[in-house]
């Protein structure tokens, strides 16, 4: 476009607000920061148009996942940045009447379909971009197509002394292992967490283990843990940094993970990190450096790494630190600055 500023279309359908939206809601701020004129193609009330509502220089369209009600919008941007796949039909429609460019960013584990859609939007992407390695490896193999690998970025939460305080004092033992995640066992592991609990609980009665998120799972784990002083779950939380601030040490044992958002603010917290060995958590989590990694399942290696940090104040202390000057490099502008790299490279080649 000639003496006007790109316009640039965020679409991402999820109706509640995980990683891949925060991260979304992260880069569109910090690229309206920047100049860019923004559009968000989010789900009708979702949480995401809800918290995007006061970034500058976003219009935000609110739809349903009927591709034929928001197709159209997409013409109307000069590049397209699809960050989850719930709109690849109407991204196939829209190229009838748009040539737009476009990028895709892939943010889980697991592979994607091959059915012909899929194999349309990849093989035609401008640019495909992966937040790990991990799966970047497994588009390669499935398509045979490059990729970029962007690592999310740290959120930097803010926290309340006074609240951490609170936090705190609600629990039965000084040292907290602390968790954050969507409830749900067969993504998160958190039933490892409440076997690891249940184990400690008589034995180490002064460890204590705070969940922090909703989800399907809620009620299994509730049943679970039934009896247990030493385990709480507080649900779905706005002031995470507080409880990120209360926590002694983070354990994140998801069965598969594109990388896990949550363990850089953990790492931005100078907590030290026991994660399990899955997609890519080794590629921000390296074992006996700043932190320690374990097979999923491996209750007793989870419990023997709980003890070490428990017991050697040097050694939290050490790997804490570690963390903390580690998450720096993840930071919001270096993650948008990235993206606009990519951006910017195939407005002017179209």
């Amino acid at each position: 476009m000639i003496n006007e500023k790109p316009i640039l279309c965020h679409v991402n359908l999820a109706t509640g607000y995980r990683g891949g939206e925060r991260q979304t809601q992260l880069l569109m701020k910090q690229l309206s920061s920047l100049g860019w004129q923004q559009m968000l193609i989010a789900r009708k009330a979702g949480i995401l148009a809800q918290r995007s509502g006061s970034i500058d220089n976003l219009i935000i369209y609110e739809t349903s996942l009927n591709p034929l009600q928001y197709f159209r919008l997409l013409s109307q941007a000069d590049i397209i940045h699809l960050h989850e796949s719930r709109a690849f039909l109407a991204l196939w429609l829209s190229k009838i009447s748009s040539d737009a460019p476009f990028i895709l960013t892939r943010r889980v584990q697991r592979y994607p379909s091959l059915g012909w859609l899929n194999k349309n939007i990849y093989s035609k992407a401008n640019a495909i971009v992966t937040i790990s390695d991990a799966i970047g490896q497994g588009i390669y193999r499935l398509f045979d197509l490059n990729y970029t690998v962007i690592p999310d970025a740290k959120t930097s939460f803010e926290f309340n002394p006074e609240e951490v305080k609170a936090i705190r004092s609600r629990v039965s033992g000084d040292f907290i292992v602390g968790h954050i995640g969507a409830l749900d066992d067969s993504h998160k592991g958190q039933c490892q967490i409440i076997e690891v609990a249940q184990k400690l609980n008589v034995s180490h009665p002064n460890i204590a283990f705070i969940i922090v998120g909703q989800g399907r799972d809620y009620q299994l784990f509730k049943k679970q843990s039934s009896g247990l002083e030493n385990i709480q779950f507080v649900g779905q939380v706005e002031n995470v940094g507080d409880y990120l601030e209360s926590f002694d040490m983070f354990l994140f044992p998801s069965r598969h993970e594109g990388l896990g958002s949550i363990l850089l603010d953990a790492m931005d917290f100078a907590l030290p990190v026991i994660a399990t060995d899955v997609g890519g958590i080794p590629e921000v989590i390296e074992h006996a450096v700043n932190g320690f990694i374990v097979q999923p399942n491996a209750i007793e290696d989870m419990i023997e790494n709980i003890l070490r940090l428990f017991s050697n104040d040097d050694l939290l202390q050490s790997i804490g630190e570690k963390n903390k000057e580690k998450a720096q490099a993840y930071s919001v502008a270096s993650m948008s600055k990235q993206y606009a790299q990519i951006y910017n490279k195939n407005i002017n080649h179209n």
